[in-house]
């Protein structure tokens, strides 16, 4: 099984449109870019998208069936793909914890997506993954997700400000094996919508899980980590970067 980051940064995206932060400049430099987190599954002949907030998420997949949609809650830079990919020629089912509003008209104008509410701790199985919806604290209904696939457990955490304690308890009973989770803030900001890199790290030794990632990184969190010299002990997900299981 293959887990594919189309991008790893916050809403933004790097660079940030006219910034003139060393982080972006050096972006532009070396003609780089990161886009919002969202990634994808490649299990056997099967194809699973986490979240679809790249808006040209449906050429990158064109010729490619889409089996499934698991997505963690209805911000524009986790859905913003499936304005477009709606008009697909396929059939597309898209898991989704509750909201009344969803994102633009997406409930409205389904096309080709069905939309399926799931409850929280809830599993649906994709061919040979297993997906289990875990709460998270955001400013919208979000789920982290519980992937499984034969031996191997991997926790899927963006966005959050924290985790619920019935999460914790959850994630914490099955062993994990991967974890990747939001870390959007430096140590600078102690609350918002999402954690910081402290918050993030504090929560991944609480899990004990063998091996994990930080994801959701903003410029400015970039900046100050290089300007700082700061070493962390869970690395940041680079752009593009991909995990062979």
């Amino acid at each position: 099984m293959k887990l594919k980051f189309l991008g790893s940064a916050d809403s933004a995206g790097i660079p940030v449109h006219n910034c003139k932060c060393s982080i972006c400049n050096k972006y532009r430099l070396k003609e780089l870019k990161n886009l919002s987190t969202c990634a994808y599954l490649e299990i056997e002949d099967k194809t699973i998208l986490l979240d679809a907030g790249i808006e040209n998420i449906s050429n990158i997949f064109d010729t490619k069936k889409i089996d499934a949609i698991f997505l963690t809650h209805f911000h524009a830079d986790h859905c913003l793909g499936l304005l477009r990919l709606r008009h697909s020629n396929d059939k597309i089912k898209c898991f989704h914890p509750h909201d009344k509003k969803g994102f633009a008209d997406l409930f409205k104008h389904e096309h080709s997506i069905s939309y399926k509410k799931i409850d929280a701790f809830d599993t649906k199985i994709i061919g040979s993954v297993k997906f289990t919806s875990i709460p998270l604290e955001h400013s919208k209904n979000t789920y982290g997700y519980l992937i499984e696939y034969k031996n191997i457990k991997i926790a899927y955490l963006t966005d959050c400000s924290g985790i619920p304690n019935a999460s914790l308890r959850f994630l914490k009973s099955v062993s994990l094996d991967y974890a990747f989770i939001d870390a959007c803030y430096d140590e600078r900001k102690k609350k918002g919508n999402h954690l910081n890199y402290l918050q993030a790290t504090k929560i991944l030794n609480k899990l004990d899980v063998n091996s994990a990632f930080l994801m959701h990184i903003s410029h400015s969190t970039q900046e100050f980590i290089e300007n700082n010299d700061i070493s962390l002990k869970y690395r940041y997900v680079k752009n593009d970067e991909e995990f062979i299981f």
